[in-house]
């Protein structure tokens, strides 16, 4: 049973969608391609609400995508979905907000198996003292961020950094209560809901729209 016939919730739902690119999704015909048509097919067609769709593309040089490469891409698994080919049912832009993310800015500390308690920890740490980047914390205090890291803190955390500069908490909250959607389920997507997490902002994840 596909995401869209069990969700009751109704239509107009906010979303937040990461990495649905063609990168990462739209090269080959695997599970992960099935899956982002699937997610296409709910974002773009079965709802109707704001969506804030995450990506990595040209400004942060992480993949070979461009906004416009997703755009495209989206609409021709849209043309596909409905064997339109006319465009007669054009994907509505105006309710996506798309934010080039980039990658990686918690994936170390995550990679290195530091507890989401700890990450979460720190991120509101940083967030009280207005920095964008934990290696700031030596400016402020050399002991602060071990006290905030506590148990697991290890020396390579003093150069290896969290950012927190890729989207406003603001932004995040315009869409608390939304549905999360993309992947990858232990990386980017994963990041965006730790962010989500430490400001106690509410999503539902939908496991069979997340690769």
């Amino acid at each position: 049973m596909r995401a869209r016939d069990f969700l009751i919730e109704g239509r107009n739902h906010p979303v937040i969608c990461v990495d649905v690119q063609p990168e990462y999704c739209g090269i080959n015909d695997g599970d992960e391609s099935s899956v982002c048509v699937d997610i296409i097919d709910f974002v773009a067609l079965r709802q109707t609400g704001p969506v804030l769709m995450f990506v990595n593309a040209e400004d942060q040089g992480q993949t070979g995508d461009t906004v416009v490469d997703v755009q495209q891409y989206w609409a021709d698994t849209v043309a596909e979905i409905t064997n339109d080919y006319n465009n007669e049912q054009p994907i509505n832009w105006r309710r996506f907000q798309i934010v080039d993310k980039g990658y990686g800015y918690f994936r170390s500390w995550m990679d290195q198996g530091v507890s989401p308690a700890a990450i979460i920890r720190v991120i509101r740490a940083m967030y009280q003292h207005r920095i964008t980047d934990s290696r700031e914390f030596e400016d402020i205090d050399s002991m602060l961020l071990p006290e905030i890291v506590g148990d697991e803190w290890n020396q390579w955390m003093y150069f290896d950094p969290i950012i927190i500069n890729w989207t406003s908490i603001a932004q995040l909250k315009r869409f608390s209560g939304s549905y999360i959607v993309g992947g990858g389920r232990n990386e980017c997507l994963r990041e965006v809901e730790l962010l989500m997490n430490a400001f106690n902002v509410p999503y539902k994840r939908i496991d069979s729209l997340v690769y």
